[in-house]
């Protein structure tokens, strides 16, 4: 389809691109602009193919500076009726795939209310956004006395629409009306990084996600977990859904195991058993046996594994938690100096069984909940984090006198 007002393409990856051209004009919604917004939406639509849509102005002065007004003026009760933006903005709402507001230089008024109906908004540091109807002798009729409410609430809203102020894109950030704020000339690049990540989903799960967002505002609770719980059964069943577990299943299965150590430090870093083996040897610990009495294997001291991700001085304790969440250790740096990573035995990796790929012990008359098993991550820390078992403080005092 052509069009003289608008230019539509759509990428390989499905993401299509709408722009509002009449850079002349500062992309003003006129008649034309509408009827062919809605035609080419339909069009969209109608492909099948289709994974987000962004919406943005030509030019660098506007996303769509408001309503073109000298058509505005002429219009009479029966145009109001007839809804000729807002009922383009439900539509634009109600299309089955993200919608992405790429916002440069201004979007006032109808223009304001079209971002509003998008999905998200991605705003240029230089953008004003707002809704100056009230000046004009009329309210904001396409949407923004509902939709605006919803996004940063009915106090804030009305001092908008009251007072007709036009915002910068940090307030509009600050207040929730805008998703993200970048540089000018990066708008259109994230919102195609946002719009390409939506498309690698599930574009059946991401549609029936965005329905039942949408139906958040307009129905009870029990109706909305109806939908939910229909939804998901549409989607258990859906040949896709066990397609993308089952590779995610496979990869997890291939994936080396590694323990990440992050948080206050220059280099965070994923050891392997490798790398854990290459790690000093004078930091080694062959027989973790003569280390905590009773327990096998081949470890290296706690401290070189937080030496390798070169910790900040601000670091006054370390954070240990297992690969599922459900452990959790707080050690200071002190208690850590006497802790070690158990990373094999008898040569081979350890198994799941044996508490591995990797497991922290500390000498006996510690906290034997701090011996977490399954360890994944390390997180270098200025505070305490909380321990994580089912014990009392008094089952641990007797847990330490044993």
């Amino acid at each position: 389809m052509t069009f003289e007002t608008i230019r539509v393409e759509v990428d390989p990856e499905g993401v299509a691109l709408l722009t509002f051209d009449r850079p002349q004009a500062r992309n003003a919604l006129n008649a034309a602009m509408v009827d062919e917004t809605r035609r080419a939406i339909d069009d969209l639509v109608a492909r099948g193919d289709v994974k987000a849509l962004i919406f943005t102005g030509a030019g660098e002065k506007a996303f769509v500076s408001g309503a073109d007004i000298s058509e505005l003026r002429e219009r009479d009760r029966m145009d109001a009726l007839r809804r000729i933006n807002s009922g383009l903005f439900r539509a634009i709402e109600a299309l089955p795939f993200p919608t992405i507001a790429a916002i440069r230089g201004f979007a006032l008024g109808g223009g304001c209310e079209l971002a509003l109906a998008c999905d998200l908004r991605v705003c240029g540091e230089g953008a004003k956004l707002g809704q100056p109807e009230v000046g004009l002798g009329i309210l904001p009729g396409a949407g923004a006395c509902y939709r605006l409410p919803r996004l940063v609430g009915p106090g804030v809203a009305k001092e908008l629409i009251f007072t007709g102020r036009v915002i910068d894109a940090h307030e509009a950030r600050a207040i929730g009306l805008v998703n993200r704020v970048v540089p000018d000339g990066e708008v259109l690049d994230v919102a195609r990084a946002i719009a390409a990540e939506i498309a690698r989903n599930s574009a059946l799960a991401v549609r029936l996600a965005k329905t039942a967002l949408n139906l958040a505002n307009e129905g009870s609770t029990d109706a909305l977990q109806a939908f939910e719980c229909t939804a998901q059964a549409v989607l258990f069943e859906d040949e896709e859904k066990r397609r993308r577990m089952t590779a995610f299943l496979e990869k997890r299965a291939h994936r080396r195991p590694t323990l990440a150590v992050g948080g206050l430090c220059e280099a965070p870093v994923e050891l392997g058993r490798e790398e854990l083996a290459r790690l000093p040897e004078a930091e080694q610990v062959p027989d973790v046996g003569t280390f905590v009495p009773g327990k096998k294997g081949r470890g290296v001291k706690l401290t070189a594994v937080l030496r390798a991700a070169r910790p900040s001085e601000e670091v006054t304790h370390v954070a240990l938690s297992s690969l599922d969440g459900k452990a959790r250790a707080s050690l200071t740096l002190e208690e850590a100096a006497h802790a070690v990573v158990v990373y094999a035995l008898r040569d081979q990796a350890l198994t799941e069984a044996q508490g591995g790929p990797f497991r922290l012990l500390l000498p006996p008359g510690g906290d034997a909940c701090r011996n977490v098993k399954h360890v994944a991550t390390v997180e270098l820390r200025g505070e305490a984090a909380g321990d994580l078992c089912g014990h009392t403080p008094e089952q641990h005092a007797r847990m330490r006198g044993a």
